[in-house]
């Protein structure tokens, strides 16, 4: 009986020390939010395929938009003034579903992945006109693919 007392306690005490070891060893940690959303942000270039302001189509008002991250800046094509030709961003707080633009504009992260990319904003200013460079005034969703 004590010899299978001591084998029972041998054992289980080479049992702790392997998880231990085994839980310690090369476990590096999960990347963060803010880590794999910049990864996402950044790996390429995003092309419109769908704009709504207040539930209305007004794709016509942004063809041939294309966004560009880097790790602290952005670049677009036919997007002014809704969104400048570059700017600097960041995210508003550690869950990186938003980020403050330069120019003060929150933007929200609604769908994000390796293939696509849904933004909101609102934006307050109209200038519809002859001449005059296009946007609408109310809540826009941009649909982004790669």
């Amino acid at each position: 009986m004590k010899k299978i007392n001591s084998l029972y306690i041998a054992s289980s005490v080479l049992l702790f020390f392997a998880v231990s070891v085994l839980s310690s060893c090369g476990g590096k940690d999960s990347p963060s939010a803010s880590e794999v959303n910049q990864g996402i942000l950044s790996s390429g270039t995003w092309k419109i395929s769908n704009v709504t302001v207040d539930g209305v189509d007004q794709t016509s008002l942004f063809t041939g938009l294309t966004l560009q991250f880097t790790a602290s800046s952005y670049t677009t094509t036919n997007g002014d003034p809704v969104w400048p030709a570059t700017g600097t961003w960041s995210f508003t707080d550690d869950t990186a579903t938003s980020v403050k633009r330069s120019d003060g504009v929150i933007v929200g992260i609604s769908s994000i992945s390796e293939t696509g990319l849904v933004l909101t904003l609102d934006w307050t200013k109209t200038t519809l006109g002859t001449g005059r460079v296009k946007s609408v005034a109310g809540a826009h969703v941009f649909t982004f693919t790669k």
